[in-house]
């Protein structure tokens, strides 16, 4: 009988499903509670996207640190740490919901609630892949990274279900006090899978290379600085004066960090060339796949919710099958997989091109739901794909293993920040709202254009093929 399908095989699938899963949970939650939010704080429910930097920007400074924290001999007690903080965090959410403190008392909860349990669910993604390294068998760990790659589209079909249903019947705060024994459950499980620090045998590859202290101080300050500069845009304005000299701030700190790096002495690469293209197709693909402009779009021009609701679902189920059809994939022909990253990418083009067309048929539906299945089954398949490549290629080196999540995760906010700046500069430039659209469905057009290119640097390297299982 298959080991994975044993109960410690159960245990680790459960595990690698959470730990990918709950962030994605806690940002559907709010998407879903904007307006509960707005009322809770006395906000209008466009000022509720602070509480999503918040979540997203901690997110991204979790993922950003993991890689240099994590290997198999502190998983265990990162693990401990991060469930602690997170069920503590929403725990009190859920308790001052329930209380109805003072408004400043609940900003502040709200804001350190978000911000703390942001950053230590954010954690769990790169422990379980942690966990899946540490399986031998290659076809046991593309199974597990099918299932890690799956979680957060599965998590955002089936949040917004539980959101509409059940918060309504129990009341939002104890949702969040229901919620806050996942992570406790969580900490149950990496108890049990994850090998305590004496027994963990830490694989070490002695010939890839390594972050200096000074590149690593680097790198997290180029995101600090994208993060402050780009909360900026939000609370001053993007044409602000602080704004302005934050963003003058970031583009020094990156350009200082290029030079930086260009005058160290040559290290050998940090992953196989082949393998950091492929990343960095799936951080572009994620600038123009976000979500958010197409979706508030529809909202602005009055589509119902149902179709709205509809096409959000159809869009998850594409990317779910195409995730677990793509891993499938790997293990079964594996000289397929740049002719699938390909479909893949050819795919989200058609979708994200289809967006544009929006404001002329305003009133097909089938249109909606076409570009939208597009879009997610296209994602689904080339994130599999290169995250697979990309864990298989760094196995031995925790630092390249752990680059996908952060990957995604920056991606996807780059593109959140990036869309916004592209949709405010076309205001300013004097265009009307649909205009304003129009320049943003352009930009992710050319995003998903840009994608290409890395990918056909990545199919011209030699590279071994995966072997089956």
């Amino acid at each position: 009988m298959n080991r994975v399908l044993l109960p410690a095989g159960l245990l680790l699938l459960v595990f690698v499903f959470l730990g990918n899963g709950l962030k994605s949970v806690v940002a559907s939650t709010v998407f879903v509670s904007e307006a509960d939010f707005a009322s809770f704080l006395n906000i209008s429910v466009e000022k509720t996207q602070l509480i999503v930097e918040l979540l997203i920007g901690s997110a991204v400074m979790a993922l950003a640190i993991a890689p240099f924290i994590l290997n198999a001999r502190t998983s265990r007690r990162i693990a401990v740490m991060a469930a602690v903080a997170a069920a503590a965090a929403y725990a009190c959410l859920g308790a001052v919901m329930l209380g109805q403190p003072s408004l400043a008392q609940r900003e502040l909860v709200v804001a350190a609630a978000f911000t703390v349990g942001g950053f230590s669910v954010s954690f769990f993604s790169p422990i379980a892949q942690i966990a899946i390294n540490g399986v031998d068998n290659e076809r046991r760990r593309v199974l597990l990274t099918t299932l890690w790659t799956s979680a957060q589209p599965i998590a955002f079909l089936f949040t917004p279900q539980l959101v509409k249903y059940v918060a309504p019947e129990i009341g939002l705060a104890n949702y969040f006090l229901v919620f806050a024994m996942f992570p406790l459950a969580y900490l149950v499980l990496a108890v049990t899978v994850l090998k305590p620090p004496a027994a963990a045998a830490v694989r070490q590859d002695s010939t890839g290379a390594r972050l200096s202290p000074p590149a690593v101080g680097l790198l997290l300050a180029c995101i600090l600085s994208f993060e402050v500069w780009t909360a900026s845009n939000t609370l001053a304005g993007l044409t602000s004066a602080v704004s302005m000299a934050l963003m003058l701030a970031f583009f020094g700190i990156v350009a200082w960090s290029v030079l930086y790096l260009r005058r160290q002495p040559a290290t050998g690469p940090l992953l196989p060339r082949h393998a950091a293209l492929l990343l960095a197709c799936l951080f572009i693909l994620e600038i123009p796949t976000t979500g958010f402009y197409d979706t508030t779009f529809l909202v602005r021009h009055l589509c119902s919710s149902t179709l709205i609701d509809d096409r959000a679902s159809l869009g998850a189920f594409a990317q779910i099958a195409a995730v677990f059809l793509a891993g499938a994939a790997y293990v079964r022909w594996p000289r397929a997989l740049p002719y699938l990253i390909g479909a893949g990418l050819v795919a989200t083009l058609l979708g994200v091109a289809g967006y544009a067309y929006y404001p002329k048929v305003a009133t097909d539906e089938n249109f909606f739901y076409l570009t939208k299945i597009a879009t997610g089954a296209g994602v689904g398949a080339v994130t599999t794909v290169v995250v697979a490549i990309v864990m298989a290629s760094g196995r031995n080196n925790p630092l390249v293993a752990l680059l996908p999540a952060l990957v995604i995760m920056f991606g996807t906010e780059f593109g959140l920040e990036i869309l916004e700046i592209v949709f405010q500069l076309a205001k300013l430039a004097g265009r009307d709202e649909a205009g304003a659209y129009g320049a943003v469905f352009a930009a992710q057009i050319v995003a998903a254009v840009l994608a290409f290119v890395p990918f056909v640097g990545a199919i011209g390297v030699r590279t071994p093929v995966p072997a089956q299982a």
